[in-house]
């Protein structure tokens, strides 16, 4: 009688350890099997706010050619190019893996975890005093306010419409709290008035009229009508496809307008930004 022997195949030992490794060795897998194409764009983002302290492990996976980076091209190339060649990047090295696991874990480093919410992002900045953070937080808390997770009477969770309004100009010059301020103004403490779309607008009015503008009669001028009146009408003269930024266009020349007509003759006209153009589609014959 025969016996049979079952054969038990092991895995592949997979090695993990950390390692510095000079940034002019880790390298790009041209295939891309497990990593994303190189954008251009995010790479000089990163490099406007690039700190060497503060930089995360990259992932790596070690095969026999090369060191093959499978999270942190990005912040590799900016490494590159700022502190040269000899940088010494902190890696997570995986050594031994499959073509299948470089693609798994590409996967649970970029698609398998949850997104930080906007405020979650403020909060942390401020506790890092990073200074663009740090000035919008205290210029909201001057004008009685504070910046939320969510939109309520005196909290503003529209972060990013603060940040561009932030960023209009010197932002010593007081904007964003000349904007909050006209907006209290005008409907109080109404949770509709912390509106991205609405604050863009206000910001450019008072910013394109800067040594003109009455604030006093930009408010009275707003509180004519609710805030969602005045953004269906801007949401009607908008080109086809426009975000809320790009909505902001039109709410500001419709707010310009009104404040003309109404106190243009004591303080003189306001204007609001140029109008974009609605391309036109032309046929070319054949």
């Amino acid at each position: 009688m025969s016996s049979t022997r079952k054969i038990i195949r092991s895995k592949p030992v997979v090695k993990k350890f950390y390692e510095a490794i000079p940034v002019s060795q880790l390298r790009v897998d041209p295939n891309l099997d497990a990593q994303r194409m190189f954008q251009p764009k995010w790479a000089n983002r990163l490099a406007k706010i690039w700190d060497p302290e503060v930089v995360g492990p990259a992932l790596v996976s070690r095969r026999p050619d090369g060191d093959y980076l499978l999270d942190g091209q990005h912040s590799t190339k900016v490494a590159r190019d700022i502190e040269g060649p000899d940088f010494l990047r902190d890696c997570m090295v995986y050594e031994g893996l499959t073509k299948k696991q470089e693609a798994k874990l590409f996967l649970a480093a970029n698609r398998d975890r949850r997104a930080v919410k906007p405020y979650e992002n403020f909060a942390v900045a401020v506790t890092a005093q990073e200074v663009e953070a740090v000035t919008i937080n205290a210029d909201v808390e001057s004008c009685g306010l504070h910046v939320s997770s969510g939109t309520s009477k005196n909290g503003i969770s529209a972060i990013q419409a603060l940040k561009v309004v932030h960023g209009m100009r010197n932002p010593a010059d007081g904007l964003l709290r000349k904007t909050l301020t006209t907006v209290l103004g005008a409907w109080g403490s109404d949770p509709t008035s912390w509106d991205g779309m609405m604050l863009r607008a206000v910001a450019i009015v008072i910013h394109r009229n800067w040594d003109t503008i009455d604030l006093p009669s930009l408010s009275l001028t707003l509180k004519q009508e609710p805030v969602g009146v005045w953004k269906d009408s801007a949401i009607k003269d908008t080109v086809s496809g426009g975000g809320s930024q790009s909505r902001s266009i039109p709410l500001a020349n419709n707010i310009a307008y009104e404040y003309t007509v109404a106190f243009g003759p004591k303080h003189g006209p306001a204007f609001g930004p140029p109008k974009r153009r609605k391309t036109k589609t032309v046929t070319v014959a054949a």
